[in-house]
């Protein structure tokens, strides 16, 4: 027979038409059936003599290995040569071995078709010996390429999916574990679907976080987690995963990663700080791998569905992503095409990566720079000056990986994200904090830093100009004060020092500084302990030979604050806040930390300059006060609301009693409120917790009668004298713990007496004081 007729190998006489029509209708059913199933029946047969051929091949032959059927019904190596080359030896021996065991033969194999295509094959068949010595398979081959297809294209859509995945990192966290007091990066709040107006305390958010945000059945095993790390003294990190509502009421999977940074004396966790990552899309990815798993010999849709889940993974990921293959891109995302000024993601497949650098050479040192660690396959972190497809520059930071070779060749899966605007507030954060150096250096003023260490720290130049001695010997000597003071003075210094560790704060001495060349110079020194350190301590010497020089360096002081602090100090602030918000990228935990120091004595020291340089415009005669109907009762309301979050952190309440309906008075309106604030910030600051602050307004005769009293230690008779004068502060243990500049009663007092009243106290040590000024009624 030949076409789809099956091909029979016989000899015999022809028999007559009545024996041969149950065989004809036989093979006519055969052949139908096989024309209906994805491959070929066969019988194939192996002489003695080494000779093999096919009795017997559907069709389907044609189609799988572009052989006619009559072909192989003499000689079976016309197919033999369509196998692969490499699949040919084993699929031969596998037939050996089946000829000389008469067990089943199955075999996986390739086939090249007339189009120069890949098939796969897969054939199943029982031998069975003849009478003759030879063997007779019966038998069957399948076309299984579609399946090798599609799980080739899984493999390396999971591939690619595990690679975006690990690349992924957001939400970070800061807690503080003895307070409860934490912050959070805006990324986890916008992961959740809420915006900083809904949480503007970081602590209702922890509150929610525990009570409402975590799935029930989670919260016991998160806390156990959490509990493990603590009690493991290791460096582990700690590892969780749990459920969270986000704003819509979805419960999404969260994966906190993060390890305990601070410890105190007694080895408990003070301290976590880690990130919380959305891994909803990871879970349902991996139950539905699980799922997809069985059913991966039968469908190719599961690869359909992963292709578009590792689309919508790369397409929302909040920095550019591209898949690399032999210097082109063969994939992007939105992000990246809108950073390198593509139109959409599309336009860039295919685009050499070339275009990414400004000049060839840049290029080729770029891949030189990423070979080995690529090779080596390990990840790539770096920073380098690129450029848009419009040629316009920007700095941009790259994490690399190599990809399997098996999907790629030369291939690699890169993240970039532009740093410019981040370079360069760095780059400003540099020059504030050098202009501050040369400040420091530039001061009037010595300055000289230590610990509890035999070395000092740093000086400055004037520090040096004032000793004689070069800054390297100064820094180099062990004890180098015992060059710089007499016994006696060394004295005075320790009794100074062990005075500030005990109580926070010490007054300013006078001793004698020995000069290199044998002289002696009186300097008046201050020291104090740096912010957040007990052991950093830093101590300012001023050269005080000529009384008449001292109101010369106080000019030349406040004019270096007005003229070349505040500009820096603003600046450097606004970097540090902006760093410090996340505005410029992630940093890392250490650099948050001193991060955040540094934005507060920035803040500590603006607020220092302002007192200063109020006060001298106030004895200056230069500070401008209005006089103008001003409602006192709408005043103390609104002083009231300004500082009720002062007190109330200091867990003392605030209270106003008024016994008058209506009170007007000429004044200025903000200097009243900065009078009632230093008030009140000073009541507060003296009050036991729980006590209250009580603003009392009442009208005596043609005057109203502010005043503001606290229950708190008291001020001591001997310093009563002194309290409106400025940079003056009582002496006690609980005053200097308060802090301050010394500055705002003398303001105040300025402030009231400059709208015509007059400011007193009265104080009973023990039992509280009270500050109240007079206003004339208007009109």
């Amino acid at each position: 027979m030949t076409g789809s007729q099956p091909i029979i190998n016989a000899t015999p006489a022809e028999p007559d038409a009545v024996s041969t029509a149950p065989l004809q209708r036989s093979h006519a059913l055969l052949n139908n059936f096989s024309r209906c199933l994805p491959g070929m029946f066969f019988q194939f047969q192996r002489c003695p003599e080494s000779r093999i051929f096919f009795p017997y091949v559907s069709a389907s032959v044609e189609t799988l290995f572009g052989v006619k059927a009559e072909q192989l019904s003499t000689d079976a190596s016309i197919l033999f040569s369509k196998v692969h080359p490499d699949d040919l030896p084993a699929l031969i021996v596998g037939i050996r071995e089946s000829a000389a065991s008469l067990r089943v033969w199955k075999h996986e194999y390739r086939v090249t078709t007339p189009e120069g295509k890949e098939r796969w094959l897969i054939g199943d068949a029982t031998p069975e010996r003849l009478a003759d010595g030879s063997v007779l398979w019966h038998g069957f081959v399948s076309d299984q390429t579609e399946r090798k297809q599609t799980e080739q294209k899984l493999l390396a859509a999971e591939q690619q999916r595990r690679l975006v995945m690990k690349s992924s990192n957001q939400g970070l966290y800061d807690m503080n574990l003895q307070t409860g007091l934490g912050t959070f990066s805006p990324e986890y709040l916008q992961m959740l679907g809420y915006s900083n107006d809904d949480f503007p305390d970081p602590d209702s958010f922890w509150e929610y976080f525990w009570t409402e945000g975590i799935h029930p059945d989670d919260v016991a095993g998160l806390k156990q987690a959490y509990q493990r790390h603590f009690s493991q003294h290791a460096e582990g990190d700690y590892h969780a995963e749990f459920r969270q509502k986000n704003k819509a009421g979805q419960w999404r999977w969260m994966m906190s990663v993060g390890a305990v940074v601070e410890r105190d004396s007694h080895q408990r966790a003070v301290r976590i700080v880690g990130t919380h990552i959305d891994i909803t899309d990871r879970k349902e990815t991996e139950e539905q791998i699980k799922l997809n798993q069985d059913l991966l010999n039968a469908s190719k849709n599961r690869y359909k569905e992963l292709a578009r889940e590792l689309e919508i993974l790369i397409a929302n990921a909040p920095v550019g992503i591209m898949f690399v293959s032999n210097d082109l891109i063969v994939r992007a995302n939105h992000v990246l095409a809108a950073l390198c000024r593509f139109p959409n993601a599309q336009a860039m497949i295919g685009a050499l990566t070339s275009f990414l650098f400004v000049t060839s050479e840049d290029y080729l040192a770029f891949k030189e720079t990423v070979k080995a660690p690529l090779l080596a396959d390990e990840p790539v972190e770096l920073e380098w000056n690129m450029r848009r497809m419009d040629g316009k520059p920007f700095i941009a930071r790259l994490a690399g990986r190599a990809l399997p070779t098996e999907n790629y060749q030369k291939g690699a899966v890169w993240m970039i994200e532009d740093i410019t605007g981040q370079r360069q507030t760095l780059n400003a954060l540099r020059d504030s904090e050098s202009r501050l150096k040369r400040l420091m250096n530039s001061s009037l003023i010595g300055i000289v830093q230590g610990n509890q260490s035999r070395y000092l720290i740093d000086v400055n130049h004037v520090f040096c100009q004032l000793c004689g001695y070069h800054r390297d010997h100064l820094l180099g000597e062990p004890y180098i004060w015992k060059q710089l003071l007499s016994e006696n003075d060394q004295y005075l210094c320790k009794l100074a020092y062990n005075e500030l560790s005990e109580t926070g704060t010490t007054a300013p001495f006078e001793i004698m500084l020995k000069h290199a060349d044998g002289h002696t110079v009186p300097v008046l020194v201050g020291i104090n302990h740096l912010e957040n350190s007990k052991r950093e301590w830093v101590g300012f010497a001023m050269d005080i030979s000529d009384r008449l020089r001292i109101n010369q360096l106080k000019t030349e002081f406040i004019s270096v604050v007005s003229h070349e602090l505040r500009t820096p100090l603003t600046s450097i602030r606004g970097s540090l806040s902006l760093l410090e918000s996340g505005v410029a990228g992630e940093l890392s935990d250490p650099a948050r930390q001193l991060v955040r120091i540094a934005h507060n004595n920035s803040k500590r020291l603006i607020k220092l300059v302002n007192d200063i340089l109020d006060m001298d415009k106030l004895s200056n005669g230069k500070m401008p006060i209005k006089s103008e109907p001003v409602d006192l009762l709408a005043m103390l309301h609104s002083a009231i609301e300004s500082n009720a979050a002062y007190t109330s952190s200091l867990q003392v309440g605030l209270i106003l009693e008024q016994e008058v309906l209506c009170a007007t008075s000429l004044g200025d309106y903000d200097r009243l409120m900065q009078v009632m604030a230093n008030l009140i910030s000073n009541a507060a600051k003296f009050s036991p917790e729980r006590e209250s602050v009580v603003v009392r307004i009442t009208r005596q005769e043609q005057e109203f009668h502010i005043s503001v009293s606290d229950r708190g230690p008291g001020i001591p008779t001997e310093f009563q004298a002194h309290l409106f004068e400025p940079f003056t502060q009582a002496d006690g243990t609980n005053t200097r713990q308060q802090g301050g500049t010394g500055l705002g009663l003398a303001i105040t007092k300025a402030l009231v007496e400059g709208m015509g009243g007059q400011i007193h106290f009265s104080s009973q040590v023990g039992s509280g004081t009270t500050f109240w000024f007079n206003l004339p009624v208007f009109p």
